[in-house]
């Protein structure tokens, strides 16, 4: 069959239309020509049959391809389909050709036995009649093979890589369980009466257990951002009382050491910015616990300035630069490197894994920023890193002393229009709408505050960006759009609690004002209340309040947070105390039957909808979980659901566990109020 030439060559129909293009091979004949092709090629003619195949398309098919030799196309397909993979996809794919007449290239498949070819099919048209085909195939197997393999270990990473975050999923309860009861007992007994001898034998245990509880977080937490399961969460935060935090926090670690900690703040910072501060938080730990072990005495400075800025993204660079024992140069390529050193002495003298600094970069490029080593004057050593946040352009507000508070201005004769459907967000502002005795409409769906938009001025409106019945964007496009209308131009104050870039860029393009990021404080709320509604910008005086309980709140709690948000005015809590014990349950039971039907879409609006509610009574590590499951529903990628079903099984968990906390918490702020 290899010596198979077709008769008449020079005069076929398809060898005239195959050589006229060329007038220099005109004169051999076509089969030589194609008979020492690289390729695998099968002539038709007019009506589809099989007149020629050169060698290589007889080894590739095998020796029974000389049977096809005048057989009707469709007995063609049927023979060629046995010896490929999928043969319906194959005879589907041959019938389409046909009918088409038109050249195709690059068609790929896979025969049974693994090989991979891709076949083109050019007709031979000549005064418009269809004269027959040429057919050819490449075995690209080599070419293919790797890319199929590679797949193969890429499916084999990520299953060893699941094994690996169960494991460690596993050892991290294992493991740090009884380490926190080490650590508990060790504290306990340094209060019972103990002599010289046993109270040197106790610092020994808790400096111990401290490093392997540091020893085992630093493995755990590269192992879940090498997983990709840390979630940037950003928030509304205060720079300046972030860093100085981490300051005193220092300088109370380096006791009696002759180090001096100082930091500098650009005083273009002086706003709420939006962005990741647990985050920020611990990459400014990591560098300054890095700095702090290398250095016996001198300085340790941190540097915070304002690098560039568009529109309401600034650029802000921080510096934590040292007088320690210094990083050679040759060695600067291995301190970013995971279980790298600097030296091999380093960690026999002054310890650790080599982790923290390779966490530490990694956490900043996850938030889209770059880390380095730099040259500082005065400095053996200087850590830089730059990261993106949104300026909210709401300034600081200073802390009070305790038993004083602002005296307001007159909002007497302000009108405002609350949008808002949380019974917990609605209680929480309209208890302070009336301490600031302000006018205000409640509306709790997009159609009633059409309503009222259009029925009457108001001074400001606060708009919560998800609503029923109407997406909270689309109103404000609504409000923007009609200028006949009386609210086209009154301020527009987005509440959400969605606090990403493109939240706030859409909210911008949409015509709103400003945005109030959930769960806010009042001094927060009455900055906007100021900003829009004290026309005359009467200066905030402070006047001695009556209104301090000394209430103190249960030490599971985030205590903090719940005195920044109640200021004292427990009344207020105990109000939203109520409302999240009557309705938390209901609404988790809701969440659940969507979890369970695997309601994607409504379930990213039941959890946002709620996520704040758990902040709002102390319990702030769930609303970070809520916001670690709506990161996940809002991913371009696959939802997997057995994620959902643990990070939903963890948040029901710790309701069950806190929700009697909650219950006396609220008997007890009702005897104090």
């Amino acid at each position: 069959m290899a010596k198979a030439r077709i008769k008449g060559t020079r005069n076929h129909p398809i060898a005239r239309s195959l050589s006229a293009d060329n007038p220099a091979i005109f004169s051999l004949p076509v089969s030589v020509l194609l008979q020492n092709s690289n390729a695998g090629v099968l002539l038709t003619d007019g009506n589809h049959r099989v007149i020629w195949v050169n060698h290589i398309f007889e080894q590739n098919a095998g020796a029974d391809v000389r049977l096809i030799f005048g057989m009707s196309y469709s007995s063609i397909i049927t023979f060629f389909s046995r010896m490929v993979q999928h043969a319906q996809e194959f005879a589907l794919k041959m019938r389409e050709l046909r009918q088409k007449k038109k050249p195709f290239f690059g068609w790929e498949i896979i025969l049974r036995d693994g090989r991979i070819y891709e076949v083109s099919y050019n007709p031979l048209i000549e005064n418009g009649q269809f004269m027959g085909s040429v057919w050819q195939i490449v075995d690209v197997s080599r070419h293919k093979m790797p890319r199929s393999q590679m797949e193969l270990a890429r499916r084999q990473a990520e299953e060893a890589r699941g094994a690996q975050k169960e494991f460690l999923a596993s050892m991290s309860h294992e493991i740090r369980t009884p380490l926190n009861v080490i650590v508990g007992m060790a504290h306990l007994l340094e209060e019972t009466n103990l002599d010289t001898k046993q109270r040197d034998y106790i610092n020994i245990l808790k400096h111990s257990s401290g490093i392997l509880m540091g020893l085992i977080s630093d493995i755990l937490d590269l192992s879940k951002i090498e997983a990709g399961e840390l979630q940037v969460n950003q928030r509304e935060f205060n720079l300046t009382e972030l860093v100085q935090s981490l300051r005193h926090t220092f300088e109370l670690k380096m006791g009696n050491r002759p180090v001096v900690i100082s930091a500098s703040i650009d005083p273009q910072l002086q706003t709420r910015l939006v962005g990741d501060d647990m985050l920020l938080n611990q990459i400014l730990m990591n560098l300054l616990g890095n700095a702090e072990k290398f250095t016996r005495e001198g300085r340790i400075a941190i540097n915070v300035k304002l690098d560039s800025w568009q529109e309401d993204k600034r650029w802000v660079t921080f510096q934590v630069c040292d007088t320690g024992i210094g990083i050679q140069k040759d060695k600067l390529e291995l301190i970013f490197q995971n279980y790298k050193q600097a030296e091999q002495e380093i960690r026999e003298i002054y310890g650790g894994t080599g982790l923290g600094l390779a966490i530490s970069k990694q956490l900043v490029e996850l938030q889209g920023g770059s880390i380095k080593v730099e040259e500082a004057d005065g400095f053996s050593t200087c850590f830089s890193f730059t990261l993106p946040f949104i300026d909210t352009r709401k300034p600081f507000v200073s802390n009070t002393r305790p038993g004083y508070m602002k005296r307001l201005p007159n909002f007497s004769t302000a009108k405002v229009l609350v949008i808002e459907d949380n019974p917990m967000n609605l209680r929480y502002i309209i208890s302070l709408l009336e301490k600031y005795n302000i006018q205000h409409q409640l509306a709790t769906n997009g159609p009633d505050a059409l309503y009222f938009l259009d029925s009457r001025l108001y001074d400001l409106i606060l708009l919560d960006i998800r609503i029923p019945g109407l997406n909270g964007l689309e109103l404000a496009c609504k409000i923007r759009q009609d200028e006949t209308k009386p609210n086209v131009a009154t301020p527009l104050v987005a509440t959400t609690a969605l606090a990403m870039e493109s939240t706030f860029t859409q909210a911008r393009q949409a015509g709103i004002t400003d945005i109030l990021t959930k769960p806010y404080t009042p001094d927060q709320l009455l900055q906007v209340l100021n900003k829009y509604l004290n026309d005359d910008e009467t200066e905030l005086i402070m006047e001695e309040s009556t209104n301090i309980s000394g209430f103190e709140f249960h030490h599971e709690l985030d205590v903090k947070y719940l005195n920044t948000l109640y200021e004292n005015n427990i009344s207020y809590a105990a109000d939203l105390f109520e409302i999240f014990l009557k309705t938390i349950r209901e609404e988790v039971v809701k969440i659940r039957k969507l979890v369970e039907n695997r309601d994607w879409e409504h379930l990213k609006f039941q959890v946002h909808k709620l996520k704040p509610n758990f902040a709002m009574v102390g319990l702030t590590w769930i609303t970070s979980n809520m916001q670690q499951l709506e990161n996940t529903l809002n991913s371009n990628k696959r939802i997997p659901p057995e994620e959902v079903d643990a990070v939903f099984a963890d948040i029901s968990k710790d309701l069950e566990k806190f929700y009697p906390i909650i219950e006396q918490e609220y008997e007890r702020m009702k005897e104090s109020s």
